[in-house]
């Protein structure tokens, strides 16, 4: 095994990228998986040891569209003979585009051969890059490897355009050519080209770095040194080595071509954007611009035998991708470990912490999870007709949703979340005996906690069905002993296609229009028959009596506190994803075009909660509907607190959001609490169903005003304090 020159660390490895290949048939063949990347209109094939399954979701690395051409890895067998070309060309390519290849054929301490087939002490990076579209092309590898190893030098060929890569022997460069020029080339016209080129700004600058005092003569002689004060460091490297070929009549300037991990000098690690990376102008491995030059005659300058467009690709590219595929390879395995209870695009948000992705992460899915899981909570507890009051049921609900337990549960699930992004800039060849020798970052307690929860939500999210998050309790052994069926069917989801909203005044808050229909009630009425109340909200309810019932309701007040937060957070969400989302909505993000507040994140969630959750809201709703008035046991107190509020709301204008916040103090909060033992009534009796057709047509045009103004909402609320 090679001598190990340096130890790099990224965190755990999952072993679709790590693993060794298996070879079979007394090593004979070899298994491979490919991997196709449908990268800006071309097709980038890596290999892996395992089969790597991807959502099909594209993704962006700066400023490519990367999307996966399959769902999983294409299963292939190669020869012994095959694999180890397919190695060699690995260890070579890279070696060049490290600029670590010393030598034509020498790689500066390259892996073993059999590190790749057989296990090693430690993780490695063992994905492997091919040139090909729809196959792997190993007519290309052997050209490039006959090239490499028997130094089978193809000349360059006369031409006035140079659209691909060269190189020379000694000493070892892979280059381009910036100027092609001869023996009577002047001086003068190569710093002109300088100048046009932007390299220099004028010929006083080049004067002044090249040490020119009269910039006359040819280029050939100014090279040499003929008649000639010293130049720049690099000029005088050129002449100190000068070898001229009599024969040659064609002279070069090259530029050594950037290491990869000199690509996108002006991006954004973090964010995965490069401003030099955009449309069809992509950061290129060429260094046009760079000052530094080498020279050469035609008899020492050969033609490279992989295609710059190949290669920009793999630089621009191959690193992140690294990052990537280790995402989508523990996405993946947390998959199969929680039963395919997610999709894996879910997972792989889920198991993102905000320091590996900013834009998508699992803070998305967190409060999402949160509600699902205290409605299940809410709904076991409920059953257990023990719990006699609100607090005795809050306080045995609490224990289930705490930090301390939830990150107990998480932590015995053993998943490999993604803590930080792999910076390639540091990144080392992968094709040297690179170690990894460090775990992942120990997560907080509230850290694990948060990414159960989300991993909750990927469940629940999946089909919108309480199973497949009840699966995922019993898998990951939360204590749920929910029996009531009825309570765990249905689907607390509205429909929104129907445009509820007057094209006129699109941004009118929604109760300022009802109230012109529909106004407050004029009269003050208390105790009304509950029949009344029931024609109202269309529905026999059985248990009318204890909903509006003071000192009676406790239980389904509680109960019907996780009801309405799971109704207004679901179809929040869900209209938000649409809204706020999407990959376009993330590189905006990416690209500083639009602030990070725009996607969809937990500030724009208890946002709708603080609008549509306050008693402030409840009470009000409650109210304009008239609950009051069949209420029973309200106080003296409380019934003229209800006449005086209900006063000012009759005067109300109600223009915007914030006016029916600002109730909350006023509106008694036995109000808020009908408001939710009510939704609760009709949910035991119902179940999702009837509660979606009452309470969710009451809401549906607030949700949407939420929605689509969620932005100047969460800074009202940021500004205030409130989401602190």
């Amino acid at each position: 095994m090679a001598e190990i020159p340096c130890v790099q660390a990224f965190g755990y490895i999952p072993p679709q990228i790590s693993s060794h290949y298996q070879a079979f048939e007394d090593k004979q063949n070899v298994l491979i998986f490919l991997n196709y990347f449908e990268i800006d209109n071309q097709m980038l094939i890596l290999l892996s040891p395992c089969p790597i399954e991807y959502s099909q979701q594209s993704f962006i690395v700066f400023s490519s569209t990367i999307c996966p051409r399959y769902k999983v890895s294409q299963k292939l067998i190669v020869s012994i003979g095959q694999f180890k070309s397919i190695v060699s060309f690995n260890i070579l390519l890279f070696g060049d585009l490290f600029l670590t290849n010393k030598t034509q054929f020498q790689p500066y301490n390259a892996r073993n051969f059999q590190t790749f087939i057989e296990p090693t002490p430690l993780p490695q990076i063992n994905i492997l890059v091919v040139p090909g579209v729809y196959s792997i092309h190993f007519d290309q590898i052997y050209e490039f490897l006959e090239c490499k190893l028997a130094q089978k030098n193809e000349p360059i060929q006369p031409q006035t355009k140079f659209y691909t890569l060269y190189y020379t022997t000694n000493p070892y460069r892979v280059c381009n050519i910036q100027y092609q020029f001869d023996k009577n080339t002047q001086l003068i016209d190569y710093l002109f080209y300088l100048i046009d080129n932007s390299i220099y700004s004028d010929i006083n600058e080049i004067q002044q770095i090249f040490m020119l005092d009269n910039p006359k003569g040819t280029l050939l002689d100014f090279l040499q040194g003929k008649n000639y004060p010293p130049s720049v460091n690099f000029v005088q490297c050129i002449r100190k080595n000068f070898n001229l070929n009599v024969q040659d009549t064609k002279f070069y300037i090259l530029q050594q071509i950037k290491s990869i991990s000199q690509m996108h000098q002006n991006g954004d690690y973090m964010k995965i954007f490069c401003p030099n990376c955009e449309e069809d102008n992509k950061c290129t491995l060429l260094s046009s611009n760079y000052q530094q030059i080498y020279f050469a005659g035609e008899s020492a300058l050969f033609k490279y035998p992989l295609s710059i467009k190949f290669m920009d690709l793999v630089c621009r590219t191959f690193l992140q991708l690294i990052s990537q595929l280790i995402l989508i390879a523990n996405a993946q395995n947390a998959t199969y470990q929680i039963g395919r209870l997610a999709n894996i695009d879910r997972i792989e948000e889920a198991i993102s912490c905000p320091s590996f992705n900013l834009q998508r992460n699992y803070q998305n899915l967190e409060m999402l999870g949160d509600v699902v899981i205290k409605y299940l909570t809410s709904a076991m507890l409920f059953e257990e007709t023990k719990y006699k009051t609100e607090n005795v049921l809050t306080s045995a609900r609490v224990r289930l949703i705490t930090n301390k337990y939830l990150s107990g549960i998480y932590s015995k699930l053993k998943l490999n979340t993604m803590n930080f992004k792999i910076n390639s800039k540091k990144f080392l060849n992968h094709m040297m005996m690179i170690i990894n020798e460090q775990e992942d970052p120990k997560l907080s307690q509230k850290q694990q906690a948060d990414i159960y929860e989300a991993l909750c939500g990927a469940c629940y999210i999946k089909n919108y069905e309480f199973k497949d998050l009840i699966d995922f309790f019993k898998l990951s052994k939360f204590e749920f002993k929910g029996k009531l069926q009825q309570f765990y069917k249905g689907k607390p989801l509205i429909d929104f296609k129907e445009n509820i909203i007057d094209k006129e005044n699109d941004n009118d808050y929604p109760l300022k229009k009802q109230i012109i229909v529909r106004p407050f009630s004029e009269t003050i009425k208390f105790n009304q028959p509950f029949q009344e109340f029931e024609d109202y909200l269309g529905c026999k309810l059985n248990k009318i009596e204890e909903a509006l019932t003071l000192d009676e309701f406790e239980r389904l007040e509680f109960f019907g506190d996780a009801i309405l937060e799971l109704l207004v957070i679901v179809n929040v969400h869900k209209e938000c994803e649409k809204l706020y989302y999407n990959p376009q909505q993330q590189q905006l993000c990416r690209e500083g075009k639009i602030t990070q507040k725009l996607l969809l994140c937990p500030g724009m969630l208890h946002t709708a909660k603080i609008s549509l959750l306050d008693s402030g809201f409840m009470g009000t709703m409650a109210i304009y509907h008239n609950f009051h008035q069949y209420a029973r046991n309200l106080t003296r107190e409380t019934q003229n607190d209800i006449k005086r509020v209900l006063t000012l709301l009759r005067d109300e204008q109600f223009t915007d959001f914030r006016k029916i916040n600002q109730y909350s103090a006023q509106i008694p909060k036995t109000m808020s609490d009908l408001w939710e033992s009510v939704a609760a009534c009709i949910f035991v009796e119902y179940g999702w169903e009837m509660v979606v057709k009452i309470y969710g047509e009451m809401y549906k045009p607030y949700i949407k005003y939420v929605v689509d103004n969620i932005s100047l909402i969460y800074d009202f609320y940021q500004s205030s304090g409130s989401l602190k």
